[in-house]
């Protein structure tokens, strides 16, 4: 799975998501970027989804940095997480989902 993932979200979010949401933490992502539609709820989302899987034994330790980019065209984003993985020495691993 890819370092960072960034989620172009075409609709607002809904517990119904949250499905797509565990499976993109299996992955291990270091970075969870989210633009588009009601991004800062998808960002929240996830961010409790981590700590309940943390605190629940579910997936231990589970874990990323979140961030929302609330009108920021997705190649910006994708841009934003490609730098990410350059600052940390990494090679560009940028998975892009839309949902």
């Amino acid at each position: 799975m890819a370092k960072c993932v960034v989620l172009h979200s075409l609709s607002k979010y809904s517990v119904v998501h949250e499905p797509v949401l565990r499976e993109l933490l299996t992955g291990k992502p270091d970075l969870f970027a989210v633009t588009g539609v009601d991004c800062q709820a998808w960002e929240d989302a996830m961010d409790w989804l981590c700590v309940d899987l943390d605190v629940s034994n579910a997936l231990p330790g589970a874990f990323c940095n979140t961030t929302s980019h609330p009108g920021e065209a997705l190649p910006d984003v994708v841009a934003f997480a490609e730098q990410w993985c350059s600052l940390n020495g990494w090679p560009v691993d940028v998975r892009v989902v839309e949902i």
